[in-house]
């Protein structure tokens, strides 16, 4: 019995000799935390603004039909490339070639009515001046004379008369002539199809609307982005800042261009006020295309050769910090202030600095205790999983 005893004595000895080396090596595991360091050195700072918008050729034109009809042929598509005068599109013309025969023919009829005329005119005329000379001489009655000239007179207006109306004529002809040459759809630049609105057989009304039938870039290969930036990053923004951006086609090339425009009537969504900046860049390659999304950087401002840190330094503080330390370096810190954290007797120490230039990236900082080489924590790994959590990020 007392064996037994002994032997579970022992057992409970060696158990609680194995639970407490564990415990000490895992504690010691875990406090060998290491950091990512980042070495201070002058870099060049660009500050953006980012924003999106649609690539777009700098001018688009809509054609469109001036007359009512169904288009008999189509001479171009998609992508097509045009130059000016050239023939696009046609509407069946046989209506207004009716038209135009119409017209012709009240026109030539109008004219025979107008030489009648001057024949009745004429022969009036020579009667009237004959029974003038006959009622001077007593020969007939004055009566037959006033009738004679108020015929005159009669005829006289009638030939005015059927003059306008070969005039009318002639403008009805005119302006039918002219919607007979607008079954011709043209194109007016030079230029590439974007968009086709219309298909052989399809009917177009343009009484009411002039319908869009096609939509001409006039030049691809210089072409702009509209974006659209809200006010509290306009301020910096002016013409000929450079700006650079990418679309979801090409995420690894990098276009450049230069702001052209900021337009002043502003947009208002929600409370928020936005204008829209136009920027121009050359697309030689044509490799954009209209209505792709651009993934837009303005540069608004550049320092070079300053000493700038990661963003992540900022605001980086280190796993399980003293709480009053934190409060104490927040009641110091000043507008336009931070904090990065340098190693100091193997043990993190913070560092107040005064923030300069910044971009997603990277900030400017300006501190005594900061120089080119200083090395910054920008993060906390530990060697053991799961033995330190990650650092807060504040100061930022």
């Amino acid at each position: 019995m007392k064996k037994n005893k002994k032997i579970i004595i022992t057992a409970l000895v060696i158990l609680l000799i194995v639970f407490t080396a564990s415990y000490f090596i895992i504690k010691s595991k875990t406090k060998k935390v290491s950091y990512d360091l980042y070495s201070v050195k002058p870099i060049t700072i660009q500050k953006y603004v980012t924003t999106t918008g649609t690539a777009n050729p700098i001018n688009t034109i809509n054609v469109g039909a001036q007359v009512s009809g169904i288009f008999s042929k189509l001479y171009v598509w998609y992508n097509s490339i045009v130059k000016k005068g050239q023939l696009l599109a046609r509407i069946d013309p046989t209506p207004f070639i009716q038209k135009v025969d119409q017209d012709k023919a009240n026109l030539a009829s109008a004219e025979a009515n107008v030489l009648k005329q001057k024949a009745i005119l004429s022969y009036d005329r020579l009667t009237y001046i004959r029974d003038e000379k006959l009622w001077k001489e007593n020969l007939i009655a004055h009566q037959t004379e006033q009738g004679a000239y108020s015929v005159y007179l009669q005829d006289v207006a009638q030939l005015k008369y059927l003059e306008n109306a070969v005039s009318a004529a002639k403008a009805q002809l005119a302006q039918d002539e002219t919607n007979l040459s607008y079954t011709k759809i043209y194109s007016p630049v030079n230029g590439i199809i974007i968009n086709v609105g219309v298909v052989v057989g399809q009917t177009v009304a343009s009484s009411f609307q002039t319908p869009n039938l096609f939509v001409i870039g006039e030049n691809i290969k210089k072409m702009e982005i509209d974006t659209t930036t809200n006010e509290a990053d306009l301020g910096g923004i002016k013409k000929g800042d450079k700006a650079s951006f990418t679309v979801y086609a090409y995420p690894d090339k990098t276009i450049w261009g230069s702001v052209h425009n900021i337009r002043i009537n502003p947009t208002t969504v929600s409370g928020v006020v936005s204008y829209n900046v136009t920027i121009f860049f050359n697309n030689k390659d044509e490799k954009v295309l209209p209505g792709m999304t651009a993934i837009v950087k303005i540069y608004v401002s550049e320092k070079k050769g300053v000493l700038g840190v990661p963003n992540s330094a900022l605001r980086f503080i280190p796993a399980g910090e003293n709480k009053q330390i934190l409060n104490n370096i927040t009641k110091k810190l000043k507008v336009g202030e931070g904090v990065v954290w340098v190693l100091k007797n193997g043990a993190p120490s913070p560092v107040i600095v005064k923030l300069g230039i910044n971009n997603d990236e990277y900030t400017e900082v300006t501190s005594k205790y900061i120089k080119s080489g200083t090395k910054v924590i920008t993060g906390m790994q530990s060697s053991y999983k799961g033995a330190a959590a990650p650092g807060r990020r504040m100061f930022f």
